[in-house]
């Protein structure tokens, strides 16, 4: 594998050295045509494109075709554009201002008659429709309201966009960059439980401690892109969100800013006492930015710092109403790890608070070096933590399972943009992002402890004793864009290179469950369940394993591309590219000592995988080729139609917390403790077993009093990765049309459609596939019977490849924009914009989740080893998002604006499954979708205590009866993922004086 890598890299340089090397796009680039009054093209007209806050000038001529082409250039503006051509008079346009990437085509006909610019302007607005995406610019990201201040704030303006999922597909398959630079959450390891809702740039390092890593008063411009056929855009099959900072100019620019909400702008508690928000919630931002010139027309800076201070105060606590727990048991429990175990559970009376703060600084240099060289220089740097409690009507949590987050994060950029003549001009980009995630908890450590199946918890959270994420991203990228006659052709290569620290094991302090309240009290645990070290290189305490983790590995992205954007005709332009995509990893890692001799299943009857035997860890590795194909047809050659499209294929990424997975549970590393006590594998029968209060004798307490017939710390869970295992990979075809009439209106058709070629699937290939049927009820399901494969291993879980599922989208968008209307003395802008979004996605893993585990246990299917296609968890029904917005200019440097944002979509999917608790198939899940008795003879049901059959009938049967959905599936299993048909609104608004 490093030799594979060494032979691309040494492909890579021959390029760069020869070819001066882009990544994602963070300039605008201006191209068009132009014409002499009799139709003929004119050949070495002189374009001047001067940059007027930052005077910076550059240059190009028409080629024999009239066409010219000027990359790039500074995202907004404004710009001065003048056409010079002896013999013809001066064309000049001002105040024009440029969106990333290609801009509408600029047509020029050198005439003594002046020539407008109606198609030419492109407003920060954002109104420029990009192929199957949008484009926020530096107005509506000031007007728009925002309550997080986060980019997902904005990108909800994408039509096809479902939080921070686009176009049906997987959030953890975006890609974020920032000036060019990824920002993504490398590793991907979101918080699988407690925290507040809201905050952060979901898929962005820091999202962990709900912190953005980026002040949104530094962001220029913003795109989503769904269906990008330019070549240089990859690593994605979901969104590809793009955002510029801004730079400083010849002007000194400052402010001062302050966001806030404390109770007075709260409603009412969620929980049974629906009172008055406590005094004790506040959510407060404060920042201050400074922009100027160091030296004039050369060289500028900008200076931002930013703080977040938020506190939020937790409901249902004891003894509220509908809460999980009352006073009473509350302090039983309390007194007895107090009293027995000298243990302190931590604050359970009263409402317990959670804060995030955060601070940013931001730094940004841009240099004209010459009329032919630019250098911008950024940095960011961000610190954020934060507490992590929840409570519930269902869930009580003490004090002593909350933890804080820490998330220190590094991103440094810097871009040279050279014009190596007037038809070659070169982007080179280099980051360097270093981000280190960690949790620490209250109190001493402990084991953690769940009492009543989850009603309430206590001790050091499961996922807090050990969690220690470093990842360290070197990214160096580079585009030579060519123009020759009708030709523009671009040449580049992209690559990441990830260093990353998987330090993270869940439960190593243990597990402990107990069934109720009493059984608590009388230290009879239900299951206990743990990890420890089994390499003698690493010691089996929690200092060790934290600050060396035994599975650092290393991940390169790399690809290099090549297009050609062929002007067929003058309003006709289509661009076809080839993009090859490599994927790998720095050390294989091993294989599992027993996969040589294990036994595989050999009926097959309900799944199938490749055999232990087989299976080798060797995946990645491999070129894939990714062809790109697109068209822009401005069919009356005025921009008042154009339809725009394309094919592709796009490889994407994935989180690296699945390999980090498979780095640690590689079975070398660690054996697990499963054990539940009975009176038939307990010493002496007895099932009384003292809580492990210190987690380092979790081993030898089961040692004590398990039977070594239990197995109960001699197995090993495996996760494993299929043999040439592939990244996300889909083919994506989009058809819009863009129709511009009457007085300012536009209306957008997008077509938007993705077939998967590669996803993810989990399996969980330890079970002996030796099933039964029901005869009747859940026939469809089959009941494992045979037991563990292996009894070496707990569970062995795969990660393996599909190439089923699809997602499309139907959007129609109309808006109008209305500037310059006069009221009196004053100017009055007015736009508005509303679109509606119909959607389907298919999916067979939805692979929201971090672990193999929980991926495989949760996935509602009836043949969880061999799941059907099924709605998605991003499918998206009916959306529509609509703005509505004006300014009204009192003066040069007074306007006053007031925007409306309303959002409205189909509820969340859902699924309807067993609540077992016990996977009664035997199948190891924990979602297997239901059988909906027909009646009462087709369930049986026995009687509880006080609670009779009769009884739980006739609250099942009206359970049934009252679901629109459910009441239509008698007889039958139900399906996956089926949904809340309403709108649920969202609505807001800012007023900006």
């Amino acid at each position: 594998m490093t030799r594979k890598i060494a032979v691309l890299l040494g492909l890579i340089a021959i390029i760069l050295v020869t070819i001066p090397v882009l990544a994602q796009e963070t300039t605008a680039t201006l191209s068009g045509n132009v014409k002499e009054s009799k139709g003929a093209f004119v050949s070495g007209a002189i374009i001047t494109v001067k940059h007027e806050p930052t005077g910076f000038v550059t240059t190009a001529q028409t080629n024999n075709k009239g066409i010219f082409v000027v990359p790039n250039l500074k995202v907004g503006g404004p710009y001065t554009i003048k056409i010079s051509f002896l013999g013809f008079k001066d064309e000049v346009f001002t105040d024009v201002n440029l969106t990333l990437g290609n801009n509408p085509d600029v047509k020029v006909i050198l005439t003594g008659s002046t020539t407008e610019l109606t198609e030419v302007i492109v407003s920060s607005a954002g109104k420029k429709q990009l192929p199957g995406g949008t484009t926020i610019g530096t107005r509506q990201l000031s007007t728009l309201p925002s309550l997080g201040r986060s980019l997902s704030d904005f990108t909800r303006l994408t039509p096809q966009s479902n939080n921070n999922s686009f176009g049906g597909s997987n959030f953890r398959y975006n890609n974020l960059t920032i000036d060019g630079s990824v920002n993504n959450d490398a590793i991907g390891f979101s918080n699988s439980f407690g925290g507040v809702s809201g905050g952060g740039q979901s898929g962005a390092a820091g999202a962990g401690t709900r912190t953005n890593p980026y002040s949104i008063d530094v962001i220029q411009e913003v795109q989503v892109q769904l269906a990008p056929f330019d070549v240089k855009q990859g690593n994605f099959t979901g969104g590809n969100v793009n955002a510029v900072t801004k730079s400083g100019t010849n002007d000194i620019h400052g402010s001062i800013y302050g966001y806030g909400r404390n109770r007075t702008l709260m409603g009412k508690s969620v929980d049974g006492k629906k009172t008055k928000m406590s005094a004790d919630f506040h959510d407060y931002q404060w920042g201050a930015t400074i922009s100027g010139p160091i030296a004039r027309n050369k060289v500028f800076y900008m200076v931002n710092f930013e703080q977040t201070r938020r506190q939020e105060p937790t409901f249902y606590n004891a003894g509220d109403p509908g809460s999980a727990v009352t006073v009473a048991d509350a302090t039983s429990i309390y007194n007895q790890l107090k009293t027995k175990y000298n243990y302190d559970a931590g604050s359970y009376l009263g409402a317990y608070n959670i804060f995030t703060n955060s601070d940013k600084l931001f730094v940004r240099l841009d240099a004209n070096l010459n009329a032919r060289n630019t250098l911008t220089f950024r940095t960011i740097y961000t610190r954020g933590l934060g507490n992590n409690l929840e409570r519930t009507s269902t869930n009580f949590q003490f004090g002593s399972t909350d933890f804080t987050q820490h998330t220190n994060n590094l991103n440094m950029t810097a871009e040279l943009k050279t014009k190596l003549s007037n038809n070659v001009n070169n982007q080179l980009n280099i980051s360097y992002v270093n981000v280190h995630e960690y949790r620490d908890f209250p109190g001493i450590l402990s084991p953690f402890m769940d009492i009543g199946g989850g009603a309430v918890w206590t001790g050091t959270w499961r996922e807090a004793s050990i969690y220690n994420m470093k990842q360290k991203t070197f990214e160096i990228s580079d585009n030579l864009t060519v123009t020759s006659g009708i030709h523009k052709f671009t040449f580049g290569t992209h690559n990441e290179f990830y260093n990353l620290t998987y330090g993270f094991i869940n439960s190593w302090n243990g597990r402990w469950e107990y069934s109720n309240l009493s059984n608590f009290l009388a230290d009879r645990p239900s299951r206990i369940r743990g990890a420890y070290t089994t390499d003698p290189k690493y010691p089996n305490s929690r200092d060790a394993i934290y600050n060396n983790p035994p599975s650092p590995y290393k991940v390169a992205l790399l690809s290099v591309y090549a297009q050609d954007e062929l002007t067929v005709a003058s309003n006709f332009k289509l661009t076809p590219g080839l993009r090859i995509d490599y994927s790998a990893l720095g050390d294989a890692i091993p294989v599992d000592k027993d996969f040589a001799t294990a036994a595989n299943n050999t009926s097959n009857a309900t799944y199938s995988n490749t055999p232990f035997n087989q299976l080798n860890n060797k995946w990645l590795g491999k070129a894939n080729l990714s062809p790109r194909l697109g068209f822009n047809w401005d069919v009356n050659s005025n921009q008042s139609l154009v339809i725009r499209g394309g094919l592709g294929v796009f490889v994407g990424r994935m989180p690296f917390a699945w390999l980090g997975y498979a780095e640690t549970l590689s079975g070398g590393y660690y054996n697990n403790i499963d054990f539940k006590p009975s009176a038939s594998n307990t010493v002496g029968g007895n099932v009384v077993v003292p809580l492990a209060i210190n987690p380092l004798y979790l081993k030898d307490t089961i040692a004590a009093h398990a039977l070594a017939s239990a197995n109960a710390a001699t197995t090993r869970e495996v996760d494993v990765i299929d043999n040439n295992f592939k990244l996300p990979r889909v083919l994506r075809t989009n058809l819009a049309a863009d129709l511009k009439f009457g007085r300012g209106y536009k209306l957008t058709l997008d077509v938007l459609y993705t077939k998967t070629l590669y996803d993810v699937q989990f399996q969980q290939i330890n079970i002996k596939d030796q099933v039964e049927y029901y005869t009747s009820g859940p026939s469809q399901s089959p009941v494992y019977v045979g037991g563990k494969l292996n009894s070496q291993y707990s569970n062995v879980y795969l990660l393996t490849n599909t190439t089923q599922g699809y997602r499309y989208n139907l959007t129609a968008q109309l808006s109008k924009t209305m500037n310059n209307l006069r009221l009196g003395t004053y100017a009055f802008n007015f736009n508005w914009s509303a679109a509606y979004t119909y959607g389907m996605s298919k999916d067979l893993s939805n692979g929201i989740r971090n672990s193999f585990q929980s991926n495989y246990e949760v996935n509602p299917s009836i043949v969880s080893n061999n799941p059907n296609l099924a709605y998605s968890n991003f499918d998206l029904r009916h959306r529509i998002v609509a703005t509505l917005g004006g300014n009204l200019i009192w003066k040069n440097a007074s306007t006053t604006s007031l925007t409306f944002f309303y959002a409205g979509q189909s509820g969340s999917p859902y699924s309807v499954v067993y609540n077992s608790g016990g996977a009664p198939f035997g199948n190891a899940a924990n979602a297997n979708l239901p059988y909906i008795p027909k009646d009462q003879n087709d369930i049986r049901l026995v009687d509880n205590g006080t609670y009779t059959a009769a009884q739980q009938w006739t609250d099942l049967d009206n359970f049934i009866r009252n679901d629109k959905y459910l009441s239509t599936r008698r007889g039958t299993v139900c399906r996956k993922k089926r949904y809340a048909n309403t709108l649920e609104p969202f609505t807001g608004y800012e007023t900006d004086a």
